[in-house]
């Protein structure tokens, strides 16, 4: 039994321990990637949303600003899963540190970047974040104003 507590014991990694700073690394990226794509989700739909509406104020069809509403939906709807991915990916590194912390982080625990954290709750965060939800809410009231003003050119 003495053999087995030796080995366990060696088995929990140090904090300095490199294969674990590449592991707390690795969180760090996917965290910083998911970041970004919901950057990108905003810097694609603001033009995009911009574009049709040039679009149909030009060519006088303003019956296809409504088409602005199926960007702004698919744009909000994806920046809100990956801002909730990426709330998962920090709540996984949050738990690995406190086995760090802890000292309870072993060699099994190494490259297992899982995402934690209730997916559910996770997703009404996100969807209802600063983050998201102003911008998107901005976009739908351009879509508004664009149809009022649409209606009284007519």
């Amino acid at each position: 039994m003495a053999i087995q507590n030796e080995s366990t014991s060696q088995d929990i990694l140090n904090h300095s321990d490199p294969a674990l700073i590449k592991t707390m690394e690795m969180y760090q990226a996917i965290i910083t990637r998911m970041a970004a794509n919901s950057a990108a989700c905003k810097q694609w739909c603001i033009p995009l949303v911009t574009a049709i509406l040039v679009f149909a104020v030009k060519e006088k069809s303003y019956y296809l600003i409504w088409l602005t509403l199926i960007p702004v939906l698919i744009c909000y709807c994806l920046d809100a899963y990956y801002l909730m991915l990426e709330n998962r990916f920090r709540e996984g590194f949050n738990q690995a540190a406190a086995k760090v912390v802890e000292q309870t982080f072993t060699r099994a625990d190494l490259f297992k970047l899982s995402p934690a954290g209730c997916k559910c709750q996770l997703w009404r965060k996100a969807f209802t974040s600063l983050a998201t939800w102003p911008v998107y809410l901005g976009l739908l009231a351009l879509l508004i104003v664009a149809l009022k003003l649409s209606t009284s050119m007519s």
